[in-house]
């Protein structure tokens, strides 16, 4: 009978072990597969390089020479005589006109041409690009203290209507580049035009416009970069892994250990 019940306590010990085996191969594997998840997550497609970032940061490099270098004010103050000179008539098409842009995404979408990303993402993109615009062009009007062309007031640096329409021409850019170039271009030729209408309505010296330019694009592309490691981060986070295995420890203590990854 002692036999019969040590060798029932063995086989039940040995059972218990091949199943905490069991288990733990199992967590094992998961382990691998999460490991083998990780070296094939798609890498970031936004970069901020000088490549891709030389054109703005010289637009706002120039910008910014230009409120106290005597050869570009004398050139600020040229441009807007000849101006002048050649046309009259004011134009207020521009305070509608540069939300155009950014707005041609959704109608484009709407019409069947996809965007890139989805509603939501694209939505807190260009809302990203529009705070971090906003935030510079309000920031930099305020401590610069330039006097418009027209004397109506010291905001003159930068332009925030050529930022806005920037900020929407490369949103427009990113989310329809891989259809046509052409699409993007046309924006940029919208957002270009409102620059140069600021400089028309003598509201805006040739300066403030190339820095609104930049600063427009590089919200946009800063906002794109942030976003996409914010979405990478979520995702990461949001894998949970947990291994259960069960442990004997030879002295007929019988239990559950557990451990959970996030």
């Amino acid at each position: 009978m002692f036999i019969f019940a040590k060798k029932k306590e063995v086989l039940k010990t040995r059972i218990i072990l091949i199943f905490g085996i069991l288990f733990y191969l199992n967590g094992f594997s998961q382990q691998l597969t999460r490991i083998d998840s990780l070296s094939q997550r798609p890498k970031p497609e936004y970069r901020l390089t000088v490549k891709n970032t030389i054109i703005p940061v010289s637009l706002i490099t120039y910008g910014v020479i230009g409120l106290n270098n005597p050869k570009l004010k004398r050139w600020n103050t040229g441009i807007r005589s000849e101006v002048l000179e050649h046309i009259n008539t004011k134009y207020r098409a521009d305070d509608y006109f540069q939300y155009v842009p950014g707005l041609a995404v959704y109608i484009l979408d709407d019409a069947g041409l996809k965007a890139k990303h989805s509603f939501w993402d694209r939505t807190a993109i260009l809302s990203g690009s529009f705070v971090l615009q906003l935030a510079a062009v309000r920031v930099l009007k305020h401590t610069t203290g330039v006097m418009r062309p027209d004397s109506s007031s010291a905001t003159s640096f930068p332009s925030g209507h050529t930022a806005m329409a920037f900020t929407g021409a490369e949103f427009l850019w990113q989310e329809y580049k891989d259809h046509t170039v052409w699409i993007g271009v046309a924006g940029y030729a919208i957002a270009g035009t409102i620059g140069f209408a600021r400089v028309i309505n003598n509201k805006h010296w040739i300066t403030d416009v190339f820095a609104g330019a930049g600063i427009g694009m590089l919200s946009t592309k800063i906002s794109y970069y942030t976003y996409e490691r914010f979405k990478l981060k979520q995702r990461s986070r949001g894998q949970t892994h947990a291994v259960i295995v069960p442990y004997f420890n030879g002295n007929g203590m019988v239990g559950l250990a557990a451990g959970i990854q996030f």
